[in-house]
C-alpha cells in the first residue's frame, strides 16, 4: 500500500505529464475529469507546484501553464542535445558581430521558450525572454515561428488565442498581426519593436529541422535609439545567415532558407 506522500508525488507527476504541445494549458475542471480525481485534490497539488515554479497560472483564463522550474529543468536535458550544441558558437559569433545580445528560442505548443543567450552590452533588454514562455505572437523570436506555421495553425491561433501585447498590455488586431506574419514568411526574417519590452527592438529568423519544419529560432536583440534602419537590414541578413548555418547544420534538406539561397 502506497504511502500518502508517494501518492501526492505520483498525483503531481500525473498533473505535469497532462501538459503536451497540444494540450498546454490546463483548468482544474479538466484536469479533475481527465484524471478521475477532485478538484480539491487538484487545486491543492496545483498550488503547491505554483509556489515551487512547476506551473504558472494565466492572469487571463485563470488556467495553467508549465512553468519556469519545469523549463530550467528542460533547459538540462536540452543541453544534451543538438540543438544548442550546433547553435552556441554560432550564437557567440553573431554576438561579436553586433555587439547584441543573441536569443535561441524553441517553439513547444503555442509558446516560445527562450533556451539560450549570448549576452551583449543590451541585454536587459531580452534578459525577460531567456528561460520564460511567450506567446507565439509576442517578440520578433516567437512571432517568426508563428509565421512558419502551417496556415490551418496559424488561423487557429488567431482565431482562439488573446492577442494581448506583452510591454502595454494592449489588444493586437488579428488582421494586422495576420498581414505582418505574411511578410515575415515572404522575407524570411521578423523585425519587432516594443513588442515585449519598451525602447527594445528584436530582429529573428526561422529554424528548420531535417524534415524542413520551422521549431526555433535565432534573434538579435537590443536598444531601439541605437537601431537605425540601416542597421536592422544589415542584422537581418547576418541572423538569417546564422538560422540557415544551423538548420544545415540539423540536417534541413534544402539548398537555402527562405529570403535566401546558399550562393548568394
Amino acid at each position: 500500500m502506497q504511502s500518502e506522500g508517494v501518492q501526492t508525488v505520483e498525483r503531481a507527476l500525473a498533473i505535469l505529464n497532462c501538459f503536451t504541445n497540444e494540450d498546454d494549458i490546463w483548468g482544474v475542471t479538466e484536469l479533475s475529469k481527465k484524471l478521475e480525481l477532485s478538484k480539491s485534490v487538484i487545486h491543492r497539488i496545483l498550488v503547491t507546484l505554483h509556489r515551487n515554479g512547476f506551473v504558472e497560472k494565466d492572469v487571463y483564463t485563470e488556467k495553467y501553464r508549465l512553468g519556469m522550474k519545469v523549463i530550467e529543468l528542460g533547459k538540462v536535458a536540452t543541453n544534451q542535445l543538438g540543438l544548442r550544441k550546433i547553435a552556441l558558437p554560432i550564437m557567440q559569433e553573431m554576438g561579436k558581430l553586433t555587439g547584441e545580445s543573441v536569443l535561441l528560442t524553441k517553439k513547444q505548443g503555442k509558446m516560445g521558450l527562450g533556451i539560450e543567450i549570448v549576452e551583449g552590452p543590451y541585454s536587459i533588454a531580452i534578459r525577460a525572454a531567456f528561460g520564460i514562455g511567450l506567446p507565439l505572437h509576442c517578440g520578433a523570436s516567437k512571432k517568426v515561428l508563428l509565421a512558419f506555421q502551417t496556415q490551418e495553425f496559424i488561423d487557429t491561433y488567431l482565431q482562439n488565442e488573446n492577442l494581448i501585447r506583452v510591454s502595454d498590455k494592449g489588444r493586437i488586431d488579428a488582421n494586422v498581426l495576420k498581414e505582418e506574419l505574411i511578410r515575415i514568411r515572404q522575407e524570411g526574417v521578423a523585425v519587432t519593436a516594443g513588442d515585449v519590452d519598451f525602447g527594445a527592438y528584436g530582429v529573428a529568423a526561422p529554424i528548420y529541422d531535417d524534415n524542413g519544419n520551422v521549431f526555433a529560432s535565432i534573434s538579435v536583440s537590443g536598444r531601439s535609439f541605437g537601431f537605425l534602419e540601416e542597421r536592422a537590414e544589415q542584422i537581418s541578413l547576418l541572423v538569417k545567415k546564422a538560422a540557415r548555418e544551423i538548420s544545415v547544420k540539423l540536417g534541413y534538406p534544402h539548398h537555402g532558407v527562405k529570403g535566401e539561397e546558399f550562393d548568394k
